[in-house]
């Protein structure tokens, strides 16, 4: 039985369980897993970058910001690239912008959000840090990558979720409650 090739727009905070729920939708779609951040990290960071989940809050991201700002092209890049596999279908896309950028007809938009304290509390046990310091790292990030998207494009990354056809707060569900409810909706979707 030959479904449709479909794509999943996938966004969400730092720590608010993107990669968890991104890599059970491919094995359950058949779909493959693209990150924006991923992209972006290869770019400025090199292939080594990959293998470390938490960059982009470590130190070495600092450089990587500053490069951002100043060269908006690094982000319109990761864009282009995430734009093109989207064109092909079958992708989960784990990307902060593809929602706001792509029309609706061309994935199923979802959102994932959770309390700071919560997001930390994951980062911290996940680059095995202190809760204070993911703290600072998310605030940091959040804060930088919001000003370059809204200068890059002109929304509110996580403010305005108009974009998304779900959104879901994670502060209070398990990883396997976030699946269950996000494959209900994409089986839904597709029928």
């Amino acid at each position: 039985m030959g479904r449709k090739k479909f794509n999943v727009c996938l966004s969400g905070l730092t720590g608010s369980g993107k990669s968890t729920l991104a890599r059970r939708l491919v094995e359950r779609y058949g779909l493959k897993r693209v990150s924006g951040g991923d992209i972006l990290k290869e770019i400025i960071g090199g292939k080594e970058s990959l293998r470390d989940p938490g960059w982009w809050e470590r130190e070495e991201a600092s450089r990587a910001m500053a490069e951002r700002m100043s060269n908006p092209e690094l982000d319109r890049e990761v864009d282009r690239r995430l734009m093109s596999l989207a064109s092909e279908g079958g992708y989960v896309l784990d990307s902060w912008t593809m929602a706001y950028l792509l029309d609706s007809e061309d994935c199923i938009k979802i959102f994932l959000k959770a309390d700071l304290e919560v997001r930390a509390l994951r980062v911290a046990r996940r680059d095995r840090i202190s809760f204070d310091e993911a703290i600072k790292r998310i605030k940091l990030k959040e804060e930088e990558t919001y000003r370059i998207y809204k200068k890059l494009y002109g929304f509110e990354l996580g403010k305005d979720l108009t974009p998304f056809h779900l959104v879901i707060d994670t502060t209070r569900l398990n990883a396997s409650e976030v699946f269950s409810i996000v494959s209900k909706f994409i089986d839904s979707w597709l029928k």
